[in-house]
């Protein structure tokens, strides 16, 4: 049985416990690996989850290949904190796919292949290969792989990482590397066969941040196969009433966080507003229209 993984520190556990209530109530029971930076006590005792402490202070969006090449197993499905998985089908769809061994990541766009971030991936990374340098832009918040086949990958991934990025900072910390994993797993697959991989493309997953995209709009996953909560803003991160209404990954979170809260139960607290703002109540609305009103 493939093994899902996923990361978190600080309030990103928020979103992880989400995440594996989503997993957990589509009737998935995979084995999970949570790899935190404290115990967790919401995860210890629930079945066929795992913790591991990571020690270190690199920032947490660097740890994706060491993670899961210092617990290996024979197949592998990645997961970022940030996700709430929304299909039955999708999970058992990827573990399918992994038969075929190749490595399955998803796409957030397309870039040229003579756009010019391009040339710096190339003098990081290069490979003879006349297939290669294809137009896709890969999301690192979902990917999944085979250990025997996909090993070299994560080493590359983190030997890259150590060599061009500051382990310790936050995004947008390198003018070259700005998404600094996901730019360096970008370097790595833009040189590799695009046969060699199976994306996920927009509409099949859903991201916050990319409302429109160029891609074909009818997808196998109704509504989509998960969905990512990309950008800074989070849930658990809110004040008072944001300006805004809660959106479709909100909705979600607190859902899973807060009334189907199985198998992990939270101590997370909302003060009374945050949570009619949650509830979409008239009031949370009457504030929001107020509050764009006065600007």
């Amino acid at each position: 049985m493939v093994t899902i993984y996923t990361l978190c520190t600080k309030k990103f556990k928020y979103g992880a416990f989400a995440l594996i209530n989503s997993i957990r109530q589509l009737g998935i029971d995979n084995p999970i690996i949570v790899a935190t930076d404290i115990n967790l006590p919401e995860l210890n005792d629930v079945e066929g989850i795992t913790q591991v402490i990571i020690e270190t202070d690199w920032n947490p969006v660097n740890l994706k290949p060491l993670f899961l090449l210092q617990y290996p197993s024979e197949k592998f499905i990645f997961f970022d904190a940030d996700i709430i998985v929304t299909n039955a089908q999708f999970i058992p769809e990827i573990e399918r796919l992994l038969a075929t061994n190749k490595f399955i990541s998803c796409i957030e766009g397309i870039v040229s292949e003579h756009e010019y971030r391009r040339s710096f991936w190339t003098e990081i990374y290069s490979v003879d290969n006349d297939s290669a340098n294809h137009k896709w832009y890969y999301n690192s918040g979902f990917f999944a792989g085979n250990m025997a086949h996909h090993k070299q990958l994560l080493n590359h991934w983190m030997e890259l990482s150590s060599q061009h990025l500051d382990l310790t900072a936050s995004l947008f910390n390198n003018s070259r590397l700005p998404m600094p994993d996901q730019d360096i797993l970008n370097a790595i697959l833009q040189a590799n066969p695009p046969e060699d991989i199976i994306s996920i493309q927009l509409s099949d997953w859903y991201s916050v941040v990319v409302p429109q995209h160029p891609f074909y709009s009818i997808g196998s996953f109704k509504p989509y196969a998960f969905l990512h909560c990309t950008g800074q803003n989070k849930p658990w991160d809110i004040s008072l009433t944001p300006p805004k209404s809660p959106n479709a990954y909100d909705d979600l979170w607190y859902a899973y966080l807060f009334k189907n809260n199985a198998p992990v139960k939270s101590t997370f607290k909302l003060t009374y507003m945050q949570r009619q703002w949650f509830e979409r109540s008239l009031l949370s609305r009457i504030v929001i229209k107020l509050k764009n009103i006065i600007g």
